[in-house]
């Protein structure tokens, strides 16, 4: 996603990612902000440092996704550590929109990091099932889907 932000739009990103807080660095209309901390293998940091950091920001718009996402169990990961970072994130969040490619709906992973209603919007592709997302409707999430190319 962090690629397809155009050269014309200004923006401030904050991010607990060093690939994307890299990738996004040599951009000149994008000023970065890097919630640092203990990193993980992935180049991510989850900690009590970042979350930190959160408390102290306000965000427009909020970008998220997880392993998973189900109407039932809501956003969902494997390991536990980042459940704190990312509840704080929506905390401190006027819109949180859910970034959920077909693949990830209607499953869940081993831990829940929120109900599904948290999502203020939730954006996926032409392939998602119809009965999934209206799921996700009654929950009062708007359903963004993005036509296929």
């Amino acid at each position: 996603m962090a690629q397809n932000i155009p050269d014309n739009l200004r923006i401030r990103v904050v991010t607990n990612s060093i690939i994307i807080a890299e990738e996004l660095r040599i951009k000149d209309n994008i000023s970065v902000i890097f919630l640092g901390g203990e990193m993980d293998n992935k180049g991510n940091c989850y900690d009590a440092f970042a979350i930190d950091m959160i408390k102290h920001l306000r965000f427009d718009k909020c970008f998220i996704t997880s392993a998973f996402i189900s109407s039932n169990f809501g956003l969902s990961i494997q390991k536990s550590q980042a459940i704190s970072f990312w509840n704080a994130l929506i905390d401190s969040s006027k819109e949180t929109i859910g970034l959920y490619p077909t693949e990830k709906i209607g499953f869940e992973s081993v831990v829940s990091i929120c109900p599904a209603k948290r999502l203020n919007k939730l954006i996926t592709d032409w392939d998602a099932s119809e009965e999934n997302l209206s799921e996700f409707d009654e929950q009062g999430i708007e359903i963004i889907v993005v036509e296929e190319a």
